[in-house]
């Protein structure tokens, strides 16, 4: 039997980037067999996964659509799950957190404040806002899919509801579930939408600004986290990770500007763009995918030398001249 201590699903054509490039040179430097498993191997690796001649240890998947269950990627994620391998993330939990319509309600149980919404279940699509419902969202409002991802299937109506709207939202996904969702504004700190990515790996946090409308990231200073009094980002983004129990995943959180509360836009990504900043302008910062690459492979390591996990809350800010921060 051939073993890989890593391996890693991509469905790109490309290896270029900084992530990937990372994750080979954490492998090397720590002595892990590395093996990539993308649309050209995918078929054969598979096979020999099932036939006991090839074991990947530890898997990190950025390639299956977990709520298809009909898609190759996630027919063999499962393969490999079945065969004893740790997959990042387990596939049975993000099933069953990246469906919205779940979540939205585990969020709210758990006092963690989320958009006024109404969910428009499959098998009501004639279902019409009543006067209390059409109050508390207002106008402009979001149209989203339950399982969505990635912006697709998302629509912003910026005049009355009708159910044309949701019909037309349907044909992203039919026979998926809906969210009607209150459109938040951000609040305005020092002129910067205060709108977040929170990225959550292993009991760590980071964070970045994130503008909604140019899609640029900018990470989170300790100076600005002092300043702007950030720290319910780390704790809600902990209490997401806690219900979710997804180890690596991204959410959306927003200051609401009608009341200064810490919303939750979007819940939980479990895969999400690993472009860098130095291959495009909407890209991650470089120094983040590297440090996400780190983190992964040492998790990797302990998984393989049988050491527990540690438990343990953590936030990771970029590296800044001490005159940057007034020091």
């Amino acid at each position: 039997m051939e073993v890989f201590d890593f391996g890693l699903g991509w469905s790109d054509i490309s290896e270029e980037y900084v992530f990937i490039q990372s994750l080979r040179s954490e492998c090397r430097l720590r002595g892990l067999r590395f093996k990539l498993v993308d649309e050209k191997s995918l078929i054969d690796v598979n096979e020999q996964v099932k036939k006991d001649k090839i074991k990947i240890k530890f898997f990190l998947d950025l390639c299956s659509e977990t709520t298809n269950l009909e898609d190759k990627f996630t027919k063999f994620v499962y393969n490999l799950k079945d065969s004893g391998t740790r997959v990042v993330a387990d596939p049975d939990r993000v099933r069953f957190s990246a469906d919205k319509s779940i979540t939205h309600f585990n969020l709210v149980n758990a006092n963690i404040a989320v958009p006024y919404t109404v969910v428009i279940r499959n098998w009501e699509p004639t279902r019409r806002l009543n006067d209390y419902e059409r109050v508390n969202l207002g106008v402009p409002f979001v149209i989203k899919p339950a399982l969505g991802y990635g912006q697709r299937g998302v629509k912003i109506i910026k005049n009355v509801y009708s159910l044309k709207e949701i019909a037309d939202a349907r044909t992203f996904n039919p026979g998926d579930n809906f969210l009607i969702q209150e459109f938040i504004v951000p609040q305005d700190l020092a002129g910067t939408p205060a709108w977040f990515r929170v990225f959550y790996i292993f009991g760590e946090t980071a964070l970045c600004w994130w503008n909604p409308e140019t899609g640029i990231y900018r990470q989170v200073s300790l100076r600005e986290f002092d300043q702007f009094k950030l720290t319910p980002l780390v704790r809600i983004t902990s209490e997401i990770a806690s219900i979710t129990e997804i180890e690596w995943f991204s959410c959306e959180i927003a200051i609401n500007r009608k009341n200064t509360r810490f919303t939750v836009v979007d819940y939980m990504n479990d895969q999400f763009d690993i472009s860098s900043q130095s291959q495009r302008a909407v890209g991650l910062p470089d120094d983040l995918l590297i440090h996400f690459a780190q983190k992964i492979v040492e998790k990797a390591w302990q998984h393989m030398i049988g050491r527990s996990p540690s438990n343990y809350r953590a936030v990771w800010f970029p590296r800044i001249k001490v005159k940057d921060e007034g020091i």
